[in-house]
Formats: structure tokens, sequence, C-alpha cells
């Protein structure tokens, strides 16, 4: 290496540096840097839908599937099973946040006294993040009511078998 060489590459990149910054301020001045009076897109409004009309017509293979390949790899679909997120069995008609050994987040531990119900489930799945700002669950959610209510219809079949079932089948 010679002194041309370092000289070379020192012009090189103050060069560039110079090309860089006056890039930079030519695009500051030219594009401002202030928010549109009116947004360029609107979001979708998202509002709660009842979801009890769509449960009459709800098929359960179909909220099997969905729950197989969405919810399975964080929930676990069986009694004692280990998973990242809580149990799925039993989950309707139980209180928010009230499964024992689960360490709920603050947001949803706020919905502790209420129940998981059809409409509460749907509206969870629709967005969890609306529900409960600041879960820890990360799912973005089902955005179709009907798939929703297959979800739901297929939940209901997570039961926990009764003492007294001698088929083995949950009730």
């Amino acid at each position: 290496m010679d002194g041309r060489f370092l000289n070379r590459v020192a012009v090189s990149a103050l060069l560039s540096v110079t090309v860089m910054a006056g890039a930079l301020i030519a695009a500051r001045s030219i594009v401002p840097d202030t928010a549109p009076v009116t947004p360029v897109f609107r979001l979708p409004n998202v509002q709660t839908v009842p979801v009890a009309p769509f449960l009459a017509r709800a098929n359960s293979a179909h909220g099997g599937q969905l729950v197989r390949r969405i919810c399975a790899q964080c929930h676990s679909l069986a009694v004692g099973g280990e998973s990242a997120g809580p149990v799925l069995v039993d989950v309707t008609g139980r209180n928010i946040a009230s499964l024992p050994g689960y360490a709920y987040s603050a947001a949803l531990r706020q919905h502790s006294g209420q129940v998981w119900d059809d409409q509460g489930l749907s509206d969870w799945l629709m967005s969890p993040a609306r529900y409960a700002a600041g879960t820890r669950m990360s799912f973005a959610g089902l955005s179709d009511v009907q798939d929703r209510a297959d979800v739901i219809v297929f939940l209901h079949t997570l039961r926990t078998p009764s003492p007294t079932s001698t088929t083995g089948v949950a009730q």
C-alpha cells in the first residue's frame, strides 16, 4: 500500500459522505416531514359481530382443522399437555385467566371476572390484541366470523372425560 492508494480511499470515502449528506439535505427540503391531513388509506373497521347466527351453521370439522393448524402450535388440546399457551380443554365456560399453573399476562388477568362464552371467544379470536391490549399472545386473529364460529363449536367438543364414562370419549 502506497500513499496514493490511501489518498484514493480517503477521497472516495469523503466524496461518498458528501454526496449522501447533500442528497439527505435535498430530500428534506423537497419532501416535508409532516403527517398528511387525511390518511392515505384506512384500516378496516373491526367491530364486534354477533357470533350466535353463525354458530347455527358452524362446522366442527373445519373448526378442528383450524385449531390444529393455528392454535395447536402454542396450545395443548389434551389435559396435562405441555404448551406455551394454556390448555384448551374445557376453555368454553371457564373463567378467563383462571387455569391453575399458567402465568397469564396482566392484560388478560384484567378480564379474570368474565367467562369464556361464545361471544367472548369470538371477540378474542377476532383480535387478541384488541380484546386485551398488552396480551402476550402473538396471534393476529381470525377475520372471518364463520371461521371463528367453526373454531368455537370445535372448542365445545374439547371436554374432560367424565369419571363415569366407560368409553373414554369426551362428553
